[in-house]
C-alpha cells in the first residue's frame, strides 16, 4: 500500500456498539453477535461513525499499517482523525483541491442540478396533462440554463442556481395537498412537515456525501459552487437530491403516509413523529445510491489530479 494510490479502499463502521479489534493482519468488527473480518492489506481508511469501542492496540496496528482513521458524529459531522507517521496521500489530495480553479467545477455542478430539476418539472407537467405549469415558466427555466454558459463569476452562477431552485420548489408545492402547508423551500426552523421531511432526507444524503469525501481525503467544507460548512458535500447533494430524496418524498405523500398524527406543528417549528422518522430512514437508505456517490468522488479526485475531465455521473 503506497501513498500514491488514488482510489480509496475504506471501511465504514456506523451505528452504535461495535467492538473493533485488530490482529497483525486482520481488522475485526463485532456487533450483535456478528463478526466481520477485513484483511489490513485491503484497507487504507477506517471511518468510525457514532459510538463504538476500539482497542488502543487496534489503533496502533492500523496506524502501523498506514491506515488512516477518521471519527464522525452519528449524523456524519466530522469529529477528527488519526494519521500515520509519514502518511502523505491526504496531503497530496488536499493540495490538489486547494489549487483547483473552482469556476469550471461550479458551472458543471450548477448545470447538473438545473438539468435534474428541469427534467423533473417536465415530467410532472406531462403527468399532470400540462396543467402543472403556468404560462412561460418553462421558457424562464430554459433561458436561465442557457445563461449559465455566458457567466464569468461564481456569484452569477449561484444567482441563476437559486432562481432555478426556487422555481422548482414552488412548482413542486403544486403537487402537494394544501393541508401540509408547503409553499416553498424554507430555512430552519421548519414550520411545515414537508420542509421537515425534505431536510431530514437532505441531511442523510449530505452525511453520506461527507463520509465519502472524508474517506477520500477531500475537504467537505471546501466547495466549488457553494461556500461554508460541508459546501463540497452540498455541491454533490444538489446533483442528486431530486431523484434520491424529492421524488421519494412525493411518493410517500401521495400514498397518504404523511398523516396528521405523524407530525406536530406549533408556532415555532414542526416535529416529525418517531414512526415517520423510521419510515423515512428506511426509504432514504434505499433511495440514496452509495455507489453513485463513491464513483463521483473518485471522478472528482481524478479531475483534481488532472487525470480526467470532471463530469457528473448519472444513474
Amino acid at each position: 500500500m503506497t501513498s500514491q494510490k488514488v482510489e480509496p479502499i475504506w471501511k465504514v463502521v456506523a451505528g452504535h456498539g461495535s467492538h473493533i479489534k485488530a490482529t497483525r493482519d486482520m481488522l475485526s468488527i463485532q456487533n450483535r453477535g456478528i463478526t466481520q473480518e477485513i484483511p489490513l492489506s485491503a484497507l487504507d481508511h477506517l471511518l468510525i461513525i457514532g459510538g463504538h469501542h476500539i482497542q488502543t492496540s487496534a489503533i496502533t496496528t492500523l496506524l502501523n499499517n498506514q491506515i488512516f482513521i477518521s471519527f464522525l458524529e452519528s449524523d456524519g459531522e466530522p469529529a477528527g482523525y488519526l494519521k500515520p507517521y509519514g502518511y502523505t496521500q491526504d496531503d497530496t489530495i488536499r493540495e490538489n483541491q486547494n489549487h483547483a480553479s473552482p469556476f469550471s467545477y461550479a458551472l458543471i455542478f450548477a448545470k447538473s442540478a438545473a438539468r435534474e430539476r428541469i427534467l423533473t418539472i417536465e415530467r410532472w407537467n406531462e403527468e399532470g396533462d400540462g396543467k402543472i405549469l403556468f404560462s412561460g415558466e418553462l421558457d424562464i427555466l430554459d433561458q436561465a440554463v442557457r445563461e449559465l454558459d455566458s457567466l464569468i463569476k461564481i456569484e452569477e452562477i449561484s444567482r441563476v442556481d437559486r432562481l432555478i431552485r426556487d422555481m422548482y420548489y414552488e412548482i413542486m408545492s403544486r403537487l402537494i395537498t394544501p393541508d401540509l402547508i408547503f409553499k416553498r423551500r424554507s430555512g430552519r426552523p421548519y414550520r411545515d412537515p414537508v420542509n421537515a421531511i425534505l431536510s431530514f432526507g437532505y441531511a442523510m444524503l449530505t452525511a453520506d456525501c461527507t463520509r465519502s469525501l472524508i474517506g477520500s481525503h477531500l475537504d467537505p467544507d471546501q466547495g466549488m459552487l457553494n461556500r461554508g460548512k460541508r459546501s463540497l458535500a452540498t455541491d454533490l447533494v444538489n446533483c442528486w437530491k431530486t431523484r434520491m430524496i424529492d421524488l421519494v418524498t412525493l411518493d410517500l405523500i401521495h400514498k397518504g403516509r404523511v398523516t396528521p398524527d405523524s407530525y406536530e406543528c406549533g408556532e415555532k417549528r414542526c416535529i416529525l413523529a418517531e414512526q415517520l422518522i423510521q419510515d423515512l430512514i428506511d426509504l432514504y437508505q434505499l433511495s440514496i445510491r452509495h455507489d453513485v456517490i463513491e464513483t463521483q468522488v473518485i471522478t472528482l479526485i481524478k479531475a483534481l489530479n488532472g487525470e480526467t475531465p470532471f463530469e457528473i455521473h448519472r444513474f
